[in-house]
């Protein structure tokens, strides 16, 4: 079978094919590109039935796992492979690509390479959650890359040239010191096995340690690759002090495509750790892990600080979504069953989260042609359903108990209690911060005095202000659903999630022990 190879090439060849449209076709572009997102969508959810029927792990012989040797003597092969947790990222990129595409229609220069570049990036990041061999993860990485940089250099704001190269710095560093990594780690690999063994970059193959091949690195040779992996990783996620680039890019990135990538891009750093990091360097990891949850309780209260001075809507929203990624990353590293799961489930919840906000901010914009919270004022009264959307969306990102971001955030907390309670207190002071920023994003748009003498006050005045439209309504209805259906019904996602966590867990409770 090839269904995950389907899933993967579907939207790059559907991006290719649509270079072939004459660009005066600008309609039928766009419509094409939404039909292709949803038929991807389809597929992934056909993809999601085949996993749930046959209950399959990532490295198991069934159908939803794809191998051919492509270099085998370099330890390059085209493996693929798929648990509950590539299960539910590879559905929150696909579901965000068709939301951010169907955003996308008031993009009116250069369509068709806009839409084609939104449909390589979701190859790309759905490559990222699906490769099983490590050279395959870092080529789908740096495809992942190419779009983004392309999406924000060309259709982003006044400062986007500086906000791509930026971008594009910070994340090559990374990338190449990962690539180092991933050569060096094979190596050492077959080493550490007397060179009895082929060269091997199969991730299956370098966690079963208990083949002669794979052999067992010591604890200097491990942190020192762990570090080259973590270079990339922390870019992306971004964890203190490499998250300078986001901001930037977050503010001069067109609403749909900032919604993408803060929605499903940054959740490859975390998946990155979680899925290379943790289980192949076990002993490194209990070194570093102290000093990434510092990073994390700082990244989380030094940004939601920085979220409670902005003037800019998206940098507000970019600030606040690096705070709540540290909360994420806080679950992840407390190394505990509830922690892991939960910060799992809130990487679903951020993207959802996240994703309504920055349409949101999007759509303002859009009618305002401006980002200044002091442009904004008393737009309730105007436009009702969009303050309805927005208000839920606030509720959400707060963890309102019944929406589904306050589960995803008591596990992590609750796993970072149980692996320091002073991790745990600083983490959970977020609430504070969280809850006056976007109280006051919320209340000084919607409920704050109305604007002067700006576009704003001039349109609130000539009352030509317009509410959420049948179509921006119809964007953002399905991410509304999920808010308020995770809310009640987590444990369909932590059901999923849940097995693939304790095969994590049991992989780091064995080195431990030694």
């Amino acid at each position: 079978m090839f269904f995950l190879s389907a899933v993967i090439l579907f939207p790059l060849l559907g991006g290719l094919a649509l270079l072939f449209f004459p660009r005066e076709q600008v309609r039928a572009i766009r419509l094409t590109a939404l039909g292709l997102a949803l038929v991807e969508l389809l597929l992934v959810l056909a993809l999601d039935l085949a996993y749930l029927q046959n209950t399959v792990s990532l490295f198991s012989s069934s159908f939803l796992h794809e191998s051919w040797n492509w270099f085998p003597e370099l330890g390059i092969n085209y493996s693929l492979g798929m648990d509950g947790i590539s299960l539910v990222l590879v559905s929150l990129t696909a579901l965000l690509t068709a939301i951010c595409i169907g955003a996308s229609f008031r993009i009116d220069r250069k369509v068709k390479n806009y839409m084609a570049f939104m449909l390589l990036l979701e190859s790309g990041m759905l490559g990222v959650f699906l490769a099983s061999n490590l050279f395959l993860f870092y080529i789908f990485w740096e495809v992942m890359l190419i779009p983004a940089y392309f999406l924000l250099g060309t259709w982003g704001g006044e400062r986007r040239i500086y906000a791509a190269f930026k971008f594009v710095i910070y994340t090559s560093v990374g990338s190449f010191l990962m690539l180092v990594g991933i050569i060096a780690i094979g190596y050492y690999h077959q080493l550490a096995a007397g060179g009895s063994c082929t060269y091997t970059l199969e991730l299956s193959q370098l966690l079963n340690t208990s083949q002669s091949c794979s052999g067992v690195l010591d604890g200097t040779t491990q942190l020192w690759l762990l570090l080259a992996f973590s270079a990339a990783f922390a870019v992306k996620v971004p964890l203190i002090p490499f998250h300078s680039w986001l901001p930037d890019a977050y503010s001069e990135a067109p609403a749909p495509v900032t919604a993408l990538l803060a929605g499903a891009m940054s959740k490859t750093g975390v998946y990155g750790f979680l899925r290379l990091c943790i289980p192949l360097f076990p002993q490194a990891i209990q070194t570093l892990a102290p000093y990434i949850n510092v990073l994390a309780v700082v990244g989380i209260l030094y940004c939601a600080v920085l979220a409670l001075v902005q003037t800019d809507l998206k940098r507000l929203l970019g600030y606040s979504s690096i705070s709540h990624l540290g909360v994420i990353m806080l679950g992840l590293f407390s190394f505990t069953a509830q922690g892991v799961t939960g910060s799992v489930l809130q990487m679903v919840n951020h993207g959802i989260t996240t994703g309504v906000l920055f349409l949101i901010a999007g759509f303002l914009e859009a009618r305002t042609g401006s980002r200044r919270l002091r442009d904004y004022g008393g737009l309730a009264s105007r436009i009702p359903w969009l303050a309805v959307v927005m208000f839920i969306a606030a509720l959400s990102s707060l963890g309102l108990p019944g929406l589904n971001s306050f589960t995803g955030e008591f596990l992590s907390l609750l796993g970072a209690f149980r692996s320091n309670v002073t991790l745990g207190i600083l983490g959970t002071l977020v609430v504070v911060p969280a809850a006056w920023y976007m109280l006051r994003f919320f209340i000084g748009l919607m409920w704050g005095t109305p604007a002067g003498e700006g576009a704003v006050g001039s349109m609130l005045r000539k009352g030509t202000l317009r509410d959420l439209s049948l179509g921006e309504f119809g964007v953002v209805i399905p991410l509304l659903i999920l808010i308020f259906y995770i809310g009640v019904q987590p444990a369909f996602l932590t059901g999923i999630i849940d097995p693939s966590v304790m095969s994590t867990m049991q992989v780091l409770s064995s080195a431990f022990v030694k």
